[in-house]
């Protein structure tokens, strides 16, 4: 006697029911979706979000009334200015402290190097980025992940403006375009935490970095 729990079809009928098709059920299911059960025929429809991108290359001025665009014009201001006042801040190489003497201090020094270093690059490659968006080059190149590379970038560069205004703090007593680069630097540092939070999202929710909806 065969087992109850494993009917059988109908052996005058072939009816192929692929497994994938049927997820949850059982095999008495499968044999029999109409009474088995008390399964139902049911549809299933995938629905997928879909882009336009444009791969010929255009001058788009509007990206600059975007937010996106609106932040990499701060971050370029804020970085070029603190470039600036890291350039010109006291003991970037000597300093006359007296009579015939010239005094030299390799930590004010380093520190003001290692700021100018930080924000110039940074001012770079923002510079580029933004070139890239505003004549719709990225979309030349949408396979790239440039959500994630900028999310890492603008990441890794408020980490590094935290680090650089944090070492020009020393000596601000006496020199106020150190303690004005400070204020440059962690401006900076916020604007570009929040694009690095703007690109995490729109990560998240599947988003490529530019097309037409």
């Amino acid at each position: 006697m065969d087992h109850p729990s494993k009917p059988y079809p109908n052996p005058n009928v072939t009816t192929t029911y692929p497994a994938q098709s049927y997820p949850s059920q059982t095999y008495a299911q499968q044999a029999y979706p109409s009474t088995a059960g008390g399964a139902s025929t049911y549809t299933t429809t995938t629905v997928q979000q879909s882009r336009t991108v444009l791969v010929r290359p255009y001058f788009d001025v509007n990206y600059l009334r975007t937010l996106p665009g609106l932040l990499k014009i701060i971050e370029l201001i804020l970085m070029l200015i603190a470039f600036i006042l890291a350039a010109s801040a006291w003991s970037s190489t000597s300093w006359y402290c007296g009579t015939s003497t010239y005094c030299y201090y390799t930590y004010a020094a380093s520190s003001a190097g290692w700021t100018k270093f930080v924000t110039i690059t940074g001012f770079i490659i923002t510079l580029i980025l933004l070139q890239l968006y505003l004549f719709h080059l990225i979309e030349r190149f949408y396979s790239v992940p440039w959500l994630q590379l900028e999310m890492i970038y603008c990441a890794v560069v408020a980490v590094l403006l935290l680090i650089a205004g944090a070492t020009m703090i020393n000596y601000s007593a006496i020199d106020g375009t150190r303690g004005a680069c400070v204020f440059f630097c962690w401006a900076a540092m916020i604007v570009y935490a929040f694009d690095a939070f703007l690109k995490f999202k729109s990560f998240r929710n599947g988003e490529l970095a530019q097309g037409l909806p």
